[in-house]
């Protein structure tokens, strides 16, 4: 790839000229240039053999250097300006030497061109052309200017240059020359070109600057266009200066066609922004519902920044906005407003719980309001969730709330919200209300029999005229919301008693589904027990396979007054305390046994056989004494067992026999 070299022994090697009359720092520079020179094995005389890059290779150099040679060209152009026709070439070299422009005189050119290859891609390197200005600048990193017999190579003798190193960053990138014929060299020649060099140094600089500008400015654009809320600014004239995609379609305005206009000729409401420039303060996550001339409402949450010169004016403003459906959409999100239970995730073959699910099926394909009835812990939520999941508004928000669990004073500002101020220890910001944020979707008014009689009448209504207004507010907010209500109470026998308005009831109480107690579908009580046995094995990593008969039939028999949770309740207490892989009698809680003991003999009843004069056989005797033992260590089935003399499952099985 590079030329060979012959090199000189020791004998054959001379300097060929007197340096004497040579300054002495430019006298080292030679000096220390022409001993690099003979160690390349480089012979004063010899003609000169490049290496240059072609083709692929030469491409990637011009690449790698496209910074510097769209920096350096205006310049090297200026300056060739200045001294065209008296007989110098200009040349742009990489940090290896390595030809990038050359601009010049044709006459010197030629001459030059039959001394060194002047062509892109030439490598001016130090072991093939000897000491040039280029070379050493780039070495020993300062302008150097050569003449004449300098050069190692005498046929460069005609020639002078002068070259200054190009820096980006504090590294040297390339190098910038000037050369001509030996009687045209000039002091001043060299200064010029340093500085030029450093033009160029300053020019790259400020090309680097915005050029990281440009890049921030595309990251700023991207992230302002990646936000899902509208964003917008204006300067001290209420004229857009810019607005994302997002804000421009909330707007409904032409996003381009829009800059540089008036915000008041953009939208047909008046512009809350500009207060910001007449008052100058901002504002965040404030609400607003402004209405433009033919009625229509807009709906924001909006937070704006004035933007300050350094004496303090109004210069502009930043506006951030999103529509108030939006924010509920997060919110919803954020606190898990939606249902998680379907049809398919509802345990039951028994003929009650079946119609039951038939009703609720019905009642999702309808748009009417549902009330739903069944006792405490019988499931009503999941019934409730199903149908919102199997309904038209299933990709909506479910939002519930219980009627019983919220203090009568504070119901209503948590079913429609409440205004800044509305009353002491509200939020500076106002709160919205559930039936905001179900808009669209079901909500869920769970234990409504216990909704206090003066909300009532507001909630009657909502039900009729499908708007809300905040407590301490004026705003009439439009609402699209399900209701499906629930109650454990008989609310017809309220609404006689006068604790529940008919005319609310029959609003509710258009689809009506019943929930059977636990007690009425004892067929179900297996399949709820394995479900909760399989639910609970995966939540807490234990591998039981399923119950023994006698403790099933010991839940068969109880009568789950706590319905359905309390079945999962007692279930998952036996896993806790199973040690084995069946839920066995001694797993199960006390309360359930005690509970199927009803048929057992009370102490009555044996006063009543010990005043017979009757023999009584040995299992009465037993159950006497279970019974006893039981009663007097107040239900405690391990000191009733302890005291019997038996083991606990023992106690158990006697216990299961006599019932």
């Amino acid at each position: 790839m590079y030329a060979e070299k012959e090199v000189y022994s020791k004998e054959q090697f001379k300097i060929p000229f007197n340096l004497k009359n040579l300054e002495e720092n430019q006298k080292q520079h030679i000096i220390y240039a022409w001993e690099r020179c003979k160690k390349y094995g480089l012979k004063p005389y010899d003609n000169i053999i490049t290496f240059r890059y072609t083709g692929q290779e030469l491409e990637k150099v011009l690449e790698d250097s496209k910074n510097l040679i769209e920096s350096s060209k205006p310049f090297m152009e200026n300056l060739y300006s200045l001294v065209k026709d008296t007989g110098f070439v200009i040349i742009l070299t990489n940090e290896k030497g390595c030809l990038l422009e050359i601009i010049g005189d044709s006459e010197p050119l030629k001459q030059l061109s039959k001394k060194l290859d002047t062509n892109k891609g030439a490598v001016w390197d130090e072991k093939y052309v000897g000491n040039t200005a280029i070379t050493t600048s780039i070495i020993e990193g300062e302008p150097t200017q050569l003449s004449g017999n300098e050069h190692y190579l005498s046929c460069l003798n005609g020639f002078f240059c002068s070259s200054a190193p190009i820096r980006q960053d504090g590294k040297i990138i390339g190098a910038l020359n000037v050369m001509g014929y030996k009687d045209n060299s000039h002091a001043h020649t060299l200064a010029m070109v340093a500085a030029v060099t450093k033009s160029i140094e300053s020019y790259m600089e400020l090309n680097k600057t915005n050029d990281q500008l440009i890049i921030k400015n595309k990251y700023q654009n991207a992230i302002v266009e990646c936000i899902s809320d509208g964003f917008l600014t204006i300067d001290n004239n209420g004229r857009l200066t810019y607005i994302n995609g997002i804000g421009a379609d909330i707007l409904g305005i032409d996003r381009e066609k829009s800059i540089g206009k008036h915000v008041k000729d953009l939208v047909d409401f008046d512009p809350v922004i500009l207060s910001v420039l007449e008052t100058g303060e901002g504002y965040q996550d404030k609400e607003f519902i402004v209405r433009n001339k033919y009625g229509a409402k807009y709906h924001f949450i909006k937070s704006a920044v004035p933007i300050k010169d350094a004496d303090g004016n109004i210069i502009g403003v930043v506006d951030n906005f999103r529509k108030i459906n939006r924010v509920h959409n997060m919110v919803r999100n954020m606190v898990g407003a939606y249902g998680k239970f379907t049809f398919e995730d509802i345990i039951g073959n028994s003929d009650s719980m079946q119609e039951t699910i038939r009703l609720s099926k019905i009642a999702s394909r309808s748009s009417s309001n549902v009330l739903v009835y069944g006792e405490s812990g019988t499931g009503k939520e999941m019934i409730v969730q199903s149908i919102h999941n199997a309904s038209r508004r299933k990709n909506q928000s479910f939002v519930s709330i219980n009627c019983a669990a919220i203090p009568s004073e504070l119901i209503e500002s948590e079913l429609f919200g409440y205004e800044a101020g509305a009353f002491t220890g509200a939020l500076k910001t106002g709160q919205t209300g559930k039936f905001e944020l179900a808009n669209g979707g079901t909500i869920f008014l769970d234990e409504i029999g216990d909704m206090p009689l003066h909300l009532q009448g507001k909630l009657l209504r909502v039900l009729q005229e499908n708007q809300i207004t905040r407590v301490g507010g004026t705003d009439v907010i439009d609402i699209d919301v399900r209701i499906i209500s629930a109650t454990n109470k008989n609310l017809l026998k309220e609404c006689k008693k006068g604790n529940f308005r008919e005319d609310l009831y029959y609003r509710l109480n258009v689809l009506n589904i019943n929930i059977p107690p636990l007690r009425k579908r004892k067929e179900d009580i297996e399949s709820l027990v394995y479900h909760f046995i399989s639910k609970i094995n995966q939540n807490m990593d234990k591998k039981i396979k399923g119950i023994t008969d006698e403790a099933l039939e010991a839940l068969i028999k109880y009568d789950w007054p706590g319905n359905v949770r309390e079945l999962e309740n007692i279930v998952e207490r036996a896993m806790n305390i199973c040690m084995e892989d069946k839920i066995g009698i001694e797993h199960i809680s006390v309360d359930i046994i005690e509970g199927d003991m009803e048929n057992l003999p009370t102490e009555t009843n044996i006063e009543y056989y010990k005043s017979k004069d009757k023999i009584r056989s040995f299992e009465e005797i037993e159950k006497e004494a279970i019974l006893h033992a039981l009663n007097i260590t107040d239900g405690n089935i391990s000191k009733a067992a302890e005291g019997l003399n038996i083991s606990r499952n023992t106690l158990y099985n006697k216990i299961a026999k006599y019932k």
